[in-house]
């Protein structure tokens, strides 16, 4: 992973992170919260 910092003095500072995204787990976890919300919503409409 690199980090980069741009900016100095005389304007704003940006930090940059590059790294390679693991887009298995961003799947992954995009399944599991949308997972979590029809669980709570289903169970919801049950009562």
């Amino acid at each position: 992973m690199d980090v980069a910092v741009i900016g100095g003095a005389d304007g704003p500072t940006a930090i940059f992170v590059a790294s390679s995204i693991n887009w298995g787990w961003v799947a992954a976890g995009v399944a599991l919260a949308v997972a979590v919300v029809l669980f709570f919503v289903l169970r919801k409409r049950k009562k």
